[in-house]
């Protein structure tokens, strides 16, 4: 019979040989690794660096090839009233035609292409800290999961003592039934109970493995559902400097808004530029020749928005409203982790406490439950008393555990709410 249940035990827990070990920082960094929006950074640095470059190209040439073709009715025409003067005067021709290559090269802009760069930069990096956040808030999926399983794990090792003692004394209690000392109704209520223990734990397993096809699909091909996850254990916590990835992004938000600040207040400084034009046409720049002719001219050109009706001002002015906002969210995100460490203080302070109950609790259980068993086998206890004496003692065991695993997973949310795990 104990290899029977050796047996159910084995194939109910999914024991197989060589089971592959697994730790919380192994299931988060896989679970960082197969996140899709992990992608992204690789996208988002490209897409910066496109824009930088499509910033920097307006230090470039800009060539540009213009043709025309036209007819006017009317032209420019000279004539003398005095016809004692032998003088022909050559006509402005009706039909133009034209072929030009226009050169503009920017000798300085007022630093518009640089502000436009860290601008640019600025915001790249705001863009990638944000992936970041996201991926970061995986870590408390993760902690929810992956102490539910241990939770359930530590349930199934407390069912399984409680089903061996329910073995023991079942094997006992038919010893004496054979012997005529007990009635055989003694020996169903212990077989009834092992069979409610039994469907407990086949409940759990079907839990348990829930649990693990959705660290499975969280984590990636890298996680196997029959690994095994070890139990972590914590050092003393305590207050200590906050690394959360979004303070980080408040900041990145914060000098990409300066970084528009700065680029607002360039837009309005003076653009000096050379220029070049040269073609073939009829006429060429001598618009009195009738024949085809080369022609070119070079010059430079000066542009200066000397007044936009507050235009610029009024854009400075919004991009200050939103830094506002963002100190108001970064406000309210400091209390709200603020609330989040407190609760999870309280609740480490309080596990720790009733583990020590907890403990004691038990240990004078099983003393209770080791005099029903003799108690059972002398006849002086039914078996109904024995089992309920037998399920409190497993009742305490996997309250106990369940408050270990409890006072573990508080304090990785303590430290994943820090930034510091």
């Amino acid at each position: 019979m104990r290899t029977i249940l050796f047996l159910f035990a084995l194939v109910l827990s999914g024991v197989v040989l060589a089971q592959e070990s697994l730790t919380l920082f192994d299931c988060q960094r896989m679970a960082r690794e197969n996140a899709p929006r992990l992608g992204d950074l690789d996208v988002i640095q490209k897409m910066g660096e496109t824009k930088i470059d499509q910033a920097e190209s307006s230090w470039y040439p800009s060539l540009d090839l213009n043709g025309k073709l036209s007819y006017q009715s009317d032209v420019v025409t000279v004539e003398l009233t005095d016809p004692t003067i032998p003088v022909d005067f050559p006509q402005v021709p009706h039909d133009q035609y034209g072929l030009n290559l226009d050169i503009s090269q920017n000798l300085y802009d007022g630093g518009i292409t640089k502000g436009k760069k860290s601008y640019e930069e600025a915001l790249v990096a705001a863009d990638l800290q944000q992936v970041e956040v996201e991926l970061y808030g995986i870590k408390g999926k993760i902690n929810q999961y992956y102490f539910a399983v241990l939770a359930i794990q530590e349930n199934i090792n407390s069912l399984e003592i409680h089903l061996e003692n329910l073995q023991a004394r079942k094997e006992t209690v038919q010893t004496a039934v054979s012997n005529g000392i007990l009635l055989e109704t003694e020996l169903h209520v212990i077989e009834v109970e092992r069979l409610k223990v039994m469907k407990s734990m086949i409940e759990l397993e079907s839990r348990l493995r829930s649990y693990m096809a959705a660290l499975h699909i969280i984590c990636g091909e890298g996680f196997s559902e029959q690994a095994s996850l070890d139990t972590p254990h914590f050092e003393e916590i305590g207050p200590a400097d906050l690394t959360r990835p979004e303070y980080r992004l408040f900041d990145l938000k914060q000098a990409s808004m300066e970084a528009g600040k700065e680029l607002m207040g360039k837009k309005r400084m003076p653009v000096l530029y050379a220029f070049g034009q040269t073609g073939y046409g009829k006429p060429g720049y001598n618009m009195m020749s009738e024949t085809w002719d080369y022609y070119y001219m070079v010059g430079a050109g000066l542009k200066w928005k000397i007044w936009d009706w507050n235009s610029t001002s009024r854009e400075k002015q919004l991009i200050g409203y939103q830094q506002e906002m963002l100190q108001t969210q970064r406000a309210s995100f400091d209390k709200e982790i603020e609330s989040q460490l407190v609760q999870e203080e309280a609740k480490i302070e309080q596990y720790r406490l009733t583990m020590e109950m907890d403990q004691q609790v038990l240990e004078l259980q099983k003393k209770i439950s080791e005099q029903a068993a003799v108690q059972l086998d002398n006849g002086t206890m039914t078996a109904t008393d024995y089992v309920t004496e037998l399920n409190k003692e497993s009742l305490a065991r996997i309250t106990l555990a369940t408050h270990q695993i409890m006072l573990m997973q508080s304090m990785a949310n303590y430290l994943t709410i820090q930034g510091n795990f």
